[in-house]
């Protein structure tokens, strides 16, 4: 088997971006959001510590009730709760923008259906223990170990140096000690949020190489590649050369048509009927948009009259292809705009623009 050696060409970068292969790392996610909610905390303390303190005292407040019913404990919850809530509130939208704005620096807008499909693999047991003991899995492992680690060692040094101060705060008053305590646990979280960005940064950059690395091709592969592109790229080139083709032949018989039926804006079909050599009119032209202009000014330039009629041309649009006889159900139809052109040019087939239709029958034969 061939080795891959070979970098990983665009389209099998596209197609691995499709199926929600990128390279990103969950560490950096976790070390913003860590960090965004630290900075959020620490700025707005005031406001923390005065929910706190309200929460306290209703707390307090409310153990003299002598009612302690099911109603009251369930109204006091829901205030308390509220209050909580209300102080928190700035900091978990933070923590949550900045954990989406981590996501999307890493890996931009994305959104893989492919990554959404039931997959029998991520619940298969054996798969899982494979991953579990697969060299990835030991590295996800020690990686883990060493971040625990780091951070445990980040909190024991801030707790030992500060140690001093957090042994004072018995004799301090209430208020007081909380506010240093608050102060220290702010400094030790943050210290931790900086070491956890550390390795969330070598954890990226490990994972890019990783990435890399899982769509590298053999060469075979790329010139497998090569081959289904050009001929993907040959067969898109032969479609539109068809479609031009097509396009022009049909834009070349509108001259010939007797008559341009319009929606008036969207539809345009062109009919063309010779006596005697077609048993029924038949359909040479029609498009929609702008093709549909483009029908109505050739038929213009050539004097072919244009005739309105909503219900006719979106029948005609949808049930008759270019080159086909209209379907009998639409003969009466058709009879009675042919025979206004005809009357309108005493016999000839071209006329200027019509505009409007008789209410009489006719027929072509």
């Amino acid at each position: 088997m061939d080795e891959r050696t070979e970098a990983p060409t665009p389209r099998r970068r596209e197609d691995a971006r499709r199926k929600g292969q990128v390279a990103k790392s969950v560490d950096v996610n976790s070390g913003v959001a860590l960090l965004t909610g630290i900075w959020l905390l620490n700025s707005g303390g005031a406001r923390f510590m005065d929910a706190l303190t309200t929460v306290m005292r209703r707390s307090f407040t409310s153990l003299t009730a002598t009612d302690f019913t099911l109603d009251t404990l369930r109204s006091g919850g829901m205030a308390i709760g509220g209050l909580v809530l209300q102080a928190l509130l700035p900091v978990l939208v933070g923590v949550m923008v900045a954990g989406v704005i981590a996501n999307v620096a890493q890996v931009g807008f994305l959104l893989s259906e492919e990554a959404l499909k039931p997959d029998a693999n991520r619940v298969n047991p054996l798969s899982g223990f494979k991953r579990i003991f697969s060299a990835r899995g030991l590295v996800d492992l020690l990686k883990a170990v060493f971040k625990i680690a780091a951070v445990g060692l980040v909190v024991y040094t801030g707790i030992r140096d500060n140690y001093p101060a957090i042994s004072s705060f018995g004799q301090m008053a209430l208020m007081t000690a909380a506010n240093h305590l608050y102060q220290v646990a702010i400094s030790i979280c943050l210290r931790a949020a900086v070491v956890i960005l550390v390795i969330a940064a070598a954890d990226y950059v490990f994972q890019r190489k990783e990435h890399e690395k899982s769509l590298r091709m053999s060469h075979q592969e790329v010139i497998e590649e090569a081959k289904r592109y050009e001929n993907a790229e040959l067969k898109n080139r032969i479609r539109s050369r068809r479609r031009q083709l097509a396009m022009s032949r049909m834009m070349a018989a509108v001259p010939n048509a007797d008559v341009v039926i319009t929606n008036p804006v969207h539809l345009a079909v062109a009919l063309r009927y010779e006596q005697g050599k077609m048993r029924a009119p038949q359909v040479v032209a029609k498009g929609q948009r702008l093709t549909a202009e483009r029908i109505k000014e050739t038929a213009r330039q050539h004097e072919v009259p244009v005739v309105e009629n909503q219900t006719l041309a979106r029948a005609l649009f949808k049930s008759a292809e270019v080159g086909h006889e209209i379907p009998a159900d639409l003969y009466h139809a058709v009879a009675e705009v042919l025979a206004f052109v005809y009357r309108l040019h005493h016999g000839r087939k071209r006329v200027a623009v019509a505009s409007s239709l008789p209410r009489t029958a006719a027929a072509w034969s």
